[in-house]
């Protein structure tokens, strides 16, 4: 059963004062490209934005999808406004260092390990199992949201804390379908978001007209943005491993390949029955922040939409580079997660020393519902386990069925 966000009595009033001035043609918060431009070299104090040539399409497709199809609230707005403006601030301050730190993109990379696959298929406990290593470099939500600390105080970490606090008083099961923290490894798809060609933007709010287009990119120019930030993390880091996470790299894994090519990519698979409902009920309570009311049935078929995309990319890029990504099934990381560490080590040819093998069983005996049950239903989303089997059914067959013997006892994490 779906439930929106328990919005506090000063948002809703202010939410239907913004109603009113909108059907005068009035409105706050405008995405106008202009105007963010200007109000982000200000806050940076920069105005260096190296414009390439998708840059300002990008934006332009950002700001038309927020005005025209996302039907924000007024918080809606001003929240998702802040985050593009965030964006336009992390690329001042990214090319600002590359010209006056240009040996960061000679920094050699230990070889990173990356996690994707579809998204809810354990990506996250099996990023966060591998992060238990001493010599493991995850980059936490904080740091990610804001690589290149500004001028004064850094205040980073606070700033998303209280982002997050709000987040949960409206949204209670919020941490039951993905626990955020400022101090969790998290996606390191954020690390594209100053690119402006990222699924970020789709992730947190319905910009339908966006995700369309970010479909049709080519992504080879994001992800050499996505180098040299890695590097810049390596450079503080000497000598450990970073060990990353997203699953939307499954899209773009051609171009993830060619700008990092020794990268240690491991891809999760899950029975897309499960995946498709658990995300879809993930992202409704992301969007329902920030939209009146979701289009359920119209997020539902974007989100498989893109998970097609997905799967056809990735399948392309595996077929060009067959011995590039090691496969690992959602039921093999929960049953045993030391032996599924230990063969992806082993691939890898990493040492598993026991001190990490104790710690991967301790953070596995955690309660599997630390946060809450997560609660979903493939109905809820006008469809069923049935029907979303057979629209995937070669992706199924391919890497699911040949595992079905497995156990299935925790078929409701994630």
């Amino acid at each position: 059963m779906l439930s929106y966000p328990t919005l506090p009595s000063y948002v809703r009033v202010l939410n239907r004062v913004d109603r009113r001035l909108r059907a005068f043609g009035l409105g706050l918060f405008p995405f106008e490209p202009a105007a963010l431009l200007e109000i982000a070299a200000r806050q940076a104090k920069l105005h260096d934005y190296a414009e390439d040539g998708t840059f300002h399409t990008a934006l332009e497709a950002l700001c038309r999808s927020a005005e025209e199809d996302a039907r924000l609230t007024l918080v809606g707005r001003r929240v998702i406004r802040q985050f593009m403006i965030r964006a336009l601030v992390n690329r001042l301050r990214r090319i600002h260092a590359q010209k006056r730190e240009p040996e960061i993109a000679d920094t050699v990379l230990v070889p990173p390990i990356i996690v994707i696959g579809l998204p809810r298929s354990g990506t996250t406990f099996l990023h966060h199992v591998l992060t238990l290593d001493n010599t493991a470099r995850p980059l936490l939500f904080w740091e990610l949201m804001e690589p290149i600390p500004g001028h004064g105080p850094d205040r980073r970490r606070a700033e998303l804390q209280s982002t997050l606090a709000g987040m949960k008083s409206m949204v209670a099961d919020l941490d039951a379908k993905h626990h955020f923290d400022a101090d969790n490894p998290e996606e390191c798809m954020l690390l594209l978001d100053s690119t402006l060609v990222s699924l970020s933007y789709w992730t947190f709010a319905p910009l339908y007209g966006y995700a369309k287009w970010f479909r049709q990119q080519d992504q080879r120019a994001p992800y050499r943005v996505y180098r040299w930030l890695l590097q810049l993390f390596q450079q503080k880091s000497p000598g450990r491993r970073l060990t990353l996470k997203a699953p939307a790299h499954t899209g773009a894994l051609a171009a993830l390949l060619e700008a990092i090519p020794d990268a240690r990519i491991v891809q999760t698979h899950r029975d897309p029955a499960d995946v498709v409902p658990s995300l879809n009920s993930l992202i409704f309570s992301l969007h329902a922040l920030v939209t009146e009311e979701v289009d359920v049935r119209r997020m539902a078929a974007e989100n498989m939409a893109h998970l097609e995309h997905m799967i056809e990319r990735s399948e392309a890029a595996r077929a060009r580079a067959p011995c590039s990504v090691l496969d690992v099934q959602y039921d093999e990381m929960f049953r045993d997660p030391v032996a599924c560490v230990k063969r992806i080590y082993d691939h890898f040819d990493i040492e598993l020393n026991s001190t990490l093998a104790e710690r991967i069983r301790s953070f596995a005996a955690q309660p599997k519902e630390k946060y809450g049950h997560h609660l979903y239903s493939a109905e809820d989303f006008g469809t069923s386990k049935a029907a979303i089997r057979e629209r995937f059914a070669g992706y199924h067959q391919r890497y699911v069925a040949k595992d079905a013997g497995g156990a299935r006892a925790l078929q409701t994490h994630g």
